[in-house]
């Protein structure tokens, strides 16, 4: 039996769905300016946000999440890591395609994605039940926090080539912002459900 906030299970509508929801971001990021390559990393990025607000979202809001329909939001996290390290993956080979193939051409922020996309094929790799049964939710659970090292590292990508590359590959000032803003919400809701676990934490020590 698996605890209530660990889904173990990958089903294939959802996969539907997240497949078509990255379609969508893609296509609505090139439109907007963002180029494709751009577009995909913004796309994937979308998708690791949605990963990373879950799980706080859960432990801020859990008896009226309960309450929504096909599994949301928790249900969904496996799906959209997933497809996250598609277009991880697809965003790389874009990279690389414009670099033409030339390992020389890979700078700091292209190392650190290359360290995202290692990380990310091992978590994807384990998003199923089996995983878990062998490997044992406890191991499980400290294997997938790894998701948090990814965001930062991501993170860390992004600031390197929307503000510090030389040669200034920033793309939109829309795009910028945007990342500005799903970052912040991020560490503040990862910030607020820490708080709640001590609270909750101490009132059940007091009671």
């Amino acid at each position: 039996m698996y605890p209530k906030l660990v889904d173990p299970t990958n089903k294939l509508l959802n996969h539907i769905v997240v497949g078509l929801l990255s379609l969508i971001l893609v296509v609505v990021f090139q439109v907007f300016g963002g180029g494709i390559h751009r577009a995909v990393a913004a796309a994937s990025f979308t998708l690791l946000f949605l990963v990373l607000i879950i799980g706080p979202i859960m432990r801020l809001w859990r008896p009226n999440l309960q309450m929504l329909p096909w599994g949301l939001p928790w249900s969904w996290r496996g799906e959209l890591g997933i497809w996250f390290t598609l277009l991880s993956i697809i965003h790389g080979i874009l990279e690389m395609q414009e670099k033409e193939w030339s390992v020389a051409a890979i700078d700091i922020g292209g190392f650190i994605s290359l360290i995202v996309l290692f990380w990310a094929l091992i978590l994807a790799a384990t998003s199923f039940s089996k995983a878990i049964k062998f490997l044992g939710i406890d191991q499980w659970k400290w294997l997938h926090s790894f998701a948090y090292v990814i965001f930062y590292l991501v993170v860390v990508h992004i600031i390197y080539y929307t503000w510090l590359h030389p040669t200034g590959h920033t793309g939109p000032a829309w795009l910028s912002w945007m990342y500005l803003t799903m970052i912040i919400i991020v560490v503040v809701l990862q910030f607020a459900a820490f708080i709640r676990t001590v609270v909750d934490y101490r009132h059940a020590r007091t009671s």
